[in-house]
């Protein structure tokens, strides 16, 4: 009888481990519905918790938003931890540059909120924001390309490659001289700057040498620099549009939608999408509408 307990007891924790690993696996970036719009926070959920704070990702992912924006930069002793500026000052109480302090001495400091008002909270580490995110949501990580050599190790070793998203300016050219060797193992989308124009010639250079994930196209204050979306979506390239301010997006931006229901309508009109949000909350309720948004990842 104790045999067939211990031999039961076994399968029961194979299961436990097949059905844990099943559920990491259901995660990619590849699988993404190509017909639905995939919903990024920036910087996390900010409106309802400080700025890059594990709680913003938390109420991010409450929401139901596909991906967040995180940015990241780099302590005295080489840890990874969440922070936008090149100071601390205007979110936390400290003062000075992440890299002027190790983990335990900026981990001393508290976030701010969106008024400046300070709070319990701390800066958390890239480990930290993983540990929650891990099979459940996508990361877009801002700035990751000036660490690499430290994060591609850490998404490697959790077998996370697949959740996030790199980003950056570069051409292809310099791109592939200084990530060719990970190119194929990443996703990677370009910046496109439409509105200091930049277009199809950087768009088509990729295309020819690489698989990108897609790009993302700053517009401009206006629409005068808009290009045929269209036809990156045809090439099996993702859009992403910052619907953040209306100098990012042709005058398209989130504060709108707060007085026209249909503001978002000009996104999907114009084959975009992956829309980077302040307000998740609006759009997705907006996607869910016109059957656009997938809670699927």
């Amino acid at each position: 009888m104790e045999n067939i307990l211990n031999k039961n007891k076994k399968l029961f924790i194979l299961f436990i481990f097949f059905i844990s690993v099943t559920a990491y696996a259901q995660i990619s970036l590849k699988k993404f519905p190509d017909d639905k719009v995939m919903v990024v926070a920036h910087r996390a959920d900010w409106r309802e918790a400080p700025e890059n704070s594990v709680m913003a990702v938390k109420k991010a992912m409450e929401k139901g938003v596909n991906m967040v924006e995180i940015d990241l930069a780099l302590t005295k002793d080489n840890v990874l931890v969440l922070m936008h500026d090149y100071t601390i000052d205007r979110t936390t109480t400290g003062k000075g540059k992440p890299s002027d302090y190790t983990l335990e001495e900026i981990k001393k400091f508290n976030l701010r909120d969106g008024l400046g008002v300070p709070t319990q909270m701390k800066i958390p580490t890239l480990e930290e924001i993983l540990d929650i995110t891990h099979g459940k949501i996508f990361i877009n990580l801002d700035k990751a390309f000036d660490y690499f050599d430290l994060v591609y190790p850490i998404l490697k070793k959790r077998n996370m490659l697949d959740e996030v998203l790199f980003k950056g300016t570069a051409g292809y050219e310099e791109f592939n001289s200084k990530y060719g060797k990970f190119k194929n193992e990443i996703h990677f989308m370009p910046i496109v700057r439409l509105s200091e124009n930049e277009g199809w010639d950087k768009i088509n250079t990729y295309f020819k040498n690489y698989k990108v994930y897609g790009f993302e196209l700053t517009l401009g204050a206006d629409e005068s620099h808009l290009i045929d979306f269209k036809k990156i979506m045809e090439k099996g390239a993702r859009v992403w549009v910052n619907a953040l301010w209306p100098q990012l997006s042709a005058g398209h931006n989130d504060d709108l939608i707060l007085e026209n229901p249909n503001a978002y309508e000009w996104y999907l009109k114009n084959n975009i999408n992956m829309i980077q949000t302040d307000r998740p909350k609006e759009l997705i309720e907006y996607l869910k509408k016109t059957k656009k948004y997938s809670p699927d990842k």
